[in-house]
């Protein structure tokens, strides 16, 4: 009888442990359902923001789009990226224009964020819960969903520099465009005018030569048979300069870096006209040392001293 009251009393005690076992077991095990859920749950809560952030990414992929239709969609995007997605409303307030979900209200249970362009901020970011849920890291919000909105605002900020940079260069492109057609414009009336003016020179030149031969010339025939042998040489001379009326050698020879004075001037053209220096001196009535001198002056100022180049044939080249 004492036997079997000790083995009772054994069985009750071992089942007794194996009852607090299974509770132990149970307790465990529902500790674990519940972290598995916890995780579980977090899992779909960083995938819903990775689907968001894709999400945008793709939206900024599009070519074309217009700035004030990529901030439109990504709003819209915002409330299904947070834990309570059938309470969650957004608005974007940037560049003095309002994007909002169709059912924004501005609550007390908020997250808000500057977007920055530039280092400078150009607008603000808001997530709004309607009704009140249970604390959080920051109040009801997750501080996953801090960090998904700083991103998305970075990459609103990015877009706006980046879109604005395109409408920048898009400008200038304009502004060259119609800077190189104004150009070509003048190019064409600058060439019509040179050519008027080229027109203009050739009618006076035949003018001119048309009256040096038809009134001038004749005149100093008359004349060449009424003077001196000096007379017929500086009529000569003279008729030779009438004929050149229209040639580049008065300007060339006159010009200032040469330094020519009168007088050099006056032999120059008198060398040009193939006068030897015995002439010259007699025209000149100078020495014909004199006249040597001065054409060795002449060579100097225009800077042929020393080289085998002929005065006469350099002249004629002017």
């Amino acid at each position: 009888m004492i036997k079997t009251d000790t083995l009772q009393h054994l069985d009750t005690q071992d089942l007794l442990k194996r009852n607090q076992e299974l509770e132990k077991l149970a307790t465990e095990h529902g500790l674990m359902e519940q972290t598995l859920k916890r995780q579980t749950h977090n899992l779909k809560e960083r995938i819903k923001e990775i689907n968001c952030l894709y999400a945008i990414s793709k939206i900024l992929e599009q070519i074309g789009l217009p700035l004030e239709t990529i901030f439109q969609q990504v709003v819209d995007l915002i409330p299904s990226s947070w834990q309570y997605p059938e309470i969650t409303c957004a608005q974007l307030l940037i560049n003095d224009q309002s994007y909002r979900t169709g059912n924004y209200k501005n609550t007390f249970w908020k997250q808000q964020v500057e977007v920055v362009a530039y280092g400078e901020p150009i607008g603000i970011l808001t997530v709004c819960y309607l009704e009140n849920r249970p604390k959080q890291e920051e109040g009801p919000f997750l501080e996953e969903e801090r960090l998904l909105l700083n991103a998305i605002a970075e990459s609103l900020g990015r877009t706006s520099e980046r879109k604005q940079a395109e409408k920048d260069l898009r400008e200038s492109k304009q502004i060259l465009k119609e800077q190189n057609l104004q150009l070509k414009e003048k190019n064409i009336a600058l060439r019509e005018v040179m050519n008027q003016i080229l027109a203009e020179k050739n009618s006076l030149e035949a003018k001119v030569l048309a009256n040096v031969e038809n009134l001038l010339l004749p005149l100093l025939k008359k004349l060449d048979n009424m003077g001196s042998a000096i007379d017929r040489e500086y009529l000569n001379l003279l008729e030779e300069n009438i004929k050149q009326l229209t040639s580049s050698f008065g300007t060339q020879i006159s010009k200032k870096n040469y330094r020519l004075t009168p007088r050099e001037n006056e032999i120059c053209n008198m060398i040009r006209s193939g006068l030897s220096s015995k002439e010259m001196a007699k025209l000149l009535n100078l020495s014909y040392r004199s006249v040597e001198t001065y054409r060795n002056h002449i060579r100097k100022k225009l800077k042929i001293t020393n080289q085998k180049i002929n005065l006469t044939t350099y002249l004629t080249s002017l």
